[in-house]
């Protein structure tokens, strides 16, 4: 593929992707260009946005995986592509594109049918308001509360110098920063109990939108689109963590029924339950098992868990 070199100096894997893609495979075909290539990582909240949307679109890509955790996504060859060091990275004739929300438009542009953007001026700005809500507040909350939770425990099974070296490396400072506060200090984490009520405030706003109704069965309109890709790997994130709470057992009805649909449709199955490892989902759920008390006092909720899991977001 020329200009992406050789990806085997910093990836763990790589993996051909998924769908039928008959209109994708007809459009390279035509321009005689290589396949879609998303440089991705199944626990990515931000890959998932990218992969619902080339599910929700029929399209054929190749997945190169990049481990986050040993420093792949820091080395020179990847940085070319993508210069903050994160995923994804859509590559299409020879060029990098960089930025979920940008990655998800561009795509809806490159395959217009079936169009994930409302029809209306009202129903767009509606849709870009939750991605700008997602970019702006959310994804950096969503971090922050999964390194607290989960992700440090990994972090920390590693020498110090290595985890040093590591997160010198990381071009951005601030999330830097961030991620080594909550290795050292998990819950007690300055940024932790802001942002879980980010993310409450989050369940809040989208149980409200549906529940007043009069805009649609879905955040910006009465078709599935990028607003809710946009939100929809993060409530499976929350889910995963066991934050369920946050809107199960009719405390958010509205919201929970938006995200009993998000589960049933097929791009979702596919392209983010069927794309995580079965282990990490249940190691990820014991830590947020363990964090419960904490959570729900920040929250104030019930810090009794109950007892049925019919709202676990990988259950089937």
């Amino acid at each position: 593929m020329g200009p992406l070199g050789s990806r085997a100096t910093w990836t763990k894997a790589t993996a051909g992707r998924r769908t039928s893609g008959t209109a994708r495979a007809s459009r390279a075909a035509e321009r005689g260009t290589d396949m879609l290539v998303l440089y991705d990582n199944p626990a990515s909240v931000a890959a998932q946005r990218v992969r619902l949307v080339l599910a929700e679109k029929g399209l054929e890509w190749h997945t190169v995986t990049v481990d986050l955790r040993d420093g792949s996504a820091l080395r020179p060859d990847y940085l070319a592509l993508n210069p903050d060091g994160v995923v994804p990275t859509l590559v299409d004739d020879g060029g990098p594109i960089v930025e979920s929300s940008v990655i998800c438009e561009y795509l809806d542009d490159l395959v217009p049918a079936p169009t994930l953007r409302p029809p209306t001026a009202h129903g767009r700005a509606r849709m870009r308001a939750w991605m700008r809500r997602i970019d702006d507040d959310v994804h950096r909350a969503t971090g922050n509360v999964s390194m607290a939770v989960y992700i440090r425990h990994a972090h920390l099974a590693r020498p110090q110098a290595e985890r040093d070296a590591h997160f010198a490396a990381m071009p951005d400072r601030d999330r830097a920063a961030r991620q080594q506060a909550a290795i050292a200090h998990g819950l007690d984490a300055p940024a932790f109990a802001p942002s879980l009520h980010a993310l409450a405030r989050l369940v809040d706003d989208v149980d409200r939108t549906l529940a007043r109704g009069g805009l649609g069965a879905w955040l910006a309109g009465d078709e599935f689109g990028l607003a809710d890709i946009a939100v929809a790997p993060y409530l499976t994130r929350m889910a995963m963590l066991g934050l369920s709470p946050l809107w199960a057992r009719g405390r958010r009805s509205a919201a929970a029924d938006w995200w009993a649909r998000v589960r049933s449709r097929e791009s979702w199955q596919r392209a983010v339950r069927d794309a995580f490892p079965t282990a990490a989902t249940s190691v990820m759920r014991e830590r947020g098992e363990a964090a419960w008390p904490r959570i729900a006092a920040i929250l104030a909720l019930d810090p009794a868990r109950p007892a049925a899991r019919e709202d676990d977001c990988f259950a089937t």
